[in-house]
């Protein structure tokens, strides 16, 4: 079972002219899922609010600028929760990501034109 997960931002390594960084020197976050059943709705909830919360952490704190928060910090948490969520391939937390997202009513309207 899941107990923890390690979430880094590898975006800092890409924009960053530090292309050999190696995982230790880049911002990181421990998250605890004990207690969490990853296989429920409510437990797929639980885990992708901790995972947001430490992808803010790793991404820095939010700029009080609107601009730069629209255009740095939220496509940096976006991203850095993406990612994790596809790595740990649990199916109830990739469908609350892609519900949050607005993948299933995106593949829906696309389904409907065809």
């Amino acid at each position: 079972m899941l107990k923890q997960i390690l979430i880094t931002s590898l975006l800092f390594a890409a924009a960053a002219p530090m292309a050999h960084a190696e995982s230790s020197q880049l911002p990181s976050v421990t998250v605890s899922m004990a207690g969490v059943d990853a296989h429920s709705d409510a437990g797929a909830q639980i885990m992708l609010r901790r995972i947001k919360a430490a992808a803010g952490k790793v991404c820095g704190d939010a700029p009080s600028a609107a601009l730069d928060r629209l255009q740095k910090f939220q496509p940096c948490v976006r991203e850095v929760t993406q990612r994790t969520v596809s790595e740990l391939n649990t199916p109830t937390l990739t469908a609350a990501w892609n519900k949050e997202i607005g993948v299933e009513a995106r593949t829906q309207v696309a389904e409907r034109i065809r």
